[in-house]
C-alpha cells in the first residue's frame, strides 16, 4: 500500500509520519487489496482536520473528523475507514456466494411456522428449517424449418 501525507501550513515530523503509516498498517490486516492511502492533514483555527481517502479494488473509500487534537482525529477517522472496510468486505463476500452456498454457511435461513401443536394441546417451537426451491423449467418447442 502506498501512503501519501500532506499537511498543509506545516511540515510533517518523522514521529508523525511513523504513527501514520502505523495506524493505517493495521487496516490491511481487514482488507488485503488496498490501492494507496492519501492522509491530508489541515489546521483551522484552533481545530485539526484530517481526512484519509482509501483505494481499494473497485471503491474509494473517504473519512474526514475535525478536533483540537491531531492525534485523536487521526485515530477516529482511522476507526471509522476500518468499519468501512469491514462492511465492504462483507457485502463482497454475501455477493459472491450463491444461494446454496449461502444456506450451507448458515447466512440463509428459511423458517417453517413458529409453534407446532401436538395432540396434547402443548405448544413447542421448531427449529429453523433450510428448504431448497426447483425452479421448473419448461421444454422449448422445436419447429422444423
Amino acid at each position: 500500500m502506498q501512503i501519501t501525507i500532506t499537511r498543509k501550513n506545516a511540515n510533517v515530523s518523522e514521529s508523525l509520519k511513523d504513527y501514520v503509516e502505523s495506524k493505517l498498517s493495521i487496516l490491511i490486516k481487514h482488507y488485503e487489496k488496498i490501492i494507496d492511502a492519501h492522509v491530508v492533514m489541515d489546521n483551522e483555527g484552533k481545530n485539526q482536520v484530517v481526512e484519509i481517502t482509501l483505494r481499494v479494488s473497485g471503491h474509494s473509500i473517504f473519512s474526514k473528523y475535525e478536533s483540537t487534537n491531531l492525534r485523536a482525529a487521526f485515530d477516529t477517522c482511522v476507526t471509522k475507514i476500518d468499519n468501512q472496510l469491514k462492511k465492504l468486505k462483507g457485502k463482497i463476500q454475501r455477493k459472491a456466494l450463491t444461494s446454496e452456498e449461502a444456506a450451507l454457511s448458515g447466512k440463509l435461513i428459511i423458517s417453517e411456522p413458529d409453534v407446532e401443536v401436538e395432540e396434547q394441546g402443548s405448544v413447542e417451537p421448531l427449529e429453523p428449517v433450510l428448504t431448497f426451491e426447483e425452479e421448473e423449467v419448461e421444454p422449448e418447442e422445436k419447429t422444423g424449418t
